[in-house]
């Protein structure tokens, strides 16, 4: 059943691979009856588990899969036991980056995506797409995408 009025936030990617030093956008979409403006917010999570280092450990994510705990382990786990950080936060045209991300090529786009240039080994990790609306607290409010970040080998080249 679809509630009237209710925010709706939708990250249409739920996964995401980019190359390292290149630019990525991470598509958020939102609907909302509200005719308020909404605060957009992008949260970073760090990975439970080093998700490059089990990408290219075959027999570990095999031991991994096998075990019964699947792809989710390295999501699964609590905020105190990894890194959680603002990324950015924007309302109309204004948008504020978190003191960690300061420099770097970040911003709000298109109402809601979040454009990352030159990508880094630590941009790997979920993102959280949030929007708050203070008329419209009922529905989905957030979504989340998972970015994990490859790098070229020198027999890539």
């Amino acid at each position: 059943m679809q509630r009237c009025g209710g925010v709706s936030v939708n990250v249409r990617d739920k996964r995401k691979y980019a190359m390292l030093f290149q630019s990525v956008v991470l598509p958020c979409q939102y609907s909302s009856s509200s005719i308020q403006t909404p605060v957009v917010q992008w949260w970073y999570k760090s990975y439970c588990r080093d998700r490059t280092h089990d990408a290219f450990s075959f027999t570990e994510n095999v031991k991994l899969h096998a075990s019964g705990l699947g792809s989710y382990s390295n999501l699964d786990c609590s905020d105190s036991s990894r890194t959680v950080r603002i990324v950015a936060s924007g309302q109309g045209s204004s948008m504020t980056l978190a003191e960690y991300y300061k420099g770097r090529d970040i911003a709000i786009i298109n109402k809601a995506d979040l454009r990352i240039g030159e990508l880094q080994w630590g941009d790997s990790g979920v993102y959280f797409c949030k929007v708050v609306i203070p008329d419209d607290l009922e529905g989905k409010n957030e979504d989340q995408v998972e970015l994990l970040v490859l790098g070229k080998s020198a027999c890539d080249r």
